[in-house]
């Protein structure tokens, strides 16, 4: 069992991000974690438990989000990248990187634009084109991303209201326990008339239309030559198939080394405990892979 995080704060690039950093046993390498687009750090909270000291892992606030909610612009996912390459030369780079969903793409962009920042690389659920259907990107937000842009709009009077809503969240029907109720509630802040979540809709819009209509983000894993590990939730955001990563798409990226994740979600795949431990284990192997000697 991990720790009780230590919270930090990164000033690069002209503004201050927090972040989390669960601790290694003496001698244990970083990894650096990045959560999706309506997510905050403490998301990688189960992984750290399950990683219990084999790294010190450091989870970043993005701009908009977390203890950033308040960082500002400029959003985007090539800010989030150049933000993330300056946090890791301050902790020593190269190091290894993990991103779930946005995260995972913004990682593949901190490889690709600040290569000598990156070890290797874990990509959970993410990071593979998206679907662009007929509609503009915007339009591919809300239609993908519906209930979870509604969520940051909405005052909720009490902390209870909210975790009802999880609790009630197809995503999960199996129940949520008292660790993940935690992580859920961290993501609160108090406002006028309850609590709202400490995630900025302008920056959730700015890196959307980066992961649903910018072309070089959309093919970042065609022009990544060196393998990486990608976890696969076998279902999706509402707990049910389709998954996130379609099988044709796995079947494209056939030279990455994939990690399939029967009976988890997008959600589960890092929230409940058999997704943080599976995560957990790639990036245990992962550092195995990529230590000296």
């Amino acid at each position: 069992m991990a720790q009780r995080p230590e919270f930090l704060e990164f000033d690069v690039n002209g503004v201050t991000l927090g972040a989390l950093a669960w601790p290694g046993l003496l001698g244990t390498p970083t990894v650096v974690a990045i959560h999706g687009l309506t997510s905050n750090a403490w998301s990688w909270d189960p992984t750290a438990h399950h990683l219990a000291g084999g790294a010190r892992l450091v989870a970043v606030d993005l701009r908009g989000r977390g203890r950033s909610f308040t960082a500002g612009g400029p959003f985007g996912l090539r800010q989030h990248a150049d933000d993330i390459a300056a946090v890791i030369e301050r902790l020593g780079a190269p190091t290894i990187v993990s991103g779930h969903s946005m995260g995972a793409s913004v990682a593949l962009l901190v490889a690709e634009r600040h290569p000598d920042t990156i070890r290797d690389l874990v990509l959970v659920d993410g990071g593979t084109p998206l679907p662009r259907g007929d509609g503009d990107p915007d339009t591919m937000l809300e239609r993908t991303l519906g209930p979870a842009l509604e969520r940051l709009r909405t005052v909720w009077p009490d902390r209870v209201s909210y975790q009802a809503m999880w609790a009630s969240h197809p995503a999960f029907v199996e129940g949520i326990g008292p660790d993940l109720e935690r992580n859920l509630l961290a993501d609160l802040i108090e406002v006028d008339d309850g609590f709202r979540t400490a995630v900025d809709e302008t920056a959730v819009r700015i890196d959307g239309t980066d992961l649903f209509g910018d072309d070089e983000i959309a093919t970042l894993l065609d022009r990544r030559s060196e393998p990486v590990t990608i976890v696969r939730a076998e279902f999706g955001l509402t707990g049910e198939p389709p998954p996130l990563i379609p099988t044709e798409v796995r079947d494209r990226y056939r030279n990455h080394r994939w990690i399939e994740a029967p009976g988890l979600n997008h959600y589960t795949v890092l929230a409940s405990p058999a997704g943080a431990e599976l995560v957990a284990n790639a990036l245990r192997q992962t550092l195995s892979s990529n230590s000296p000697g």
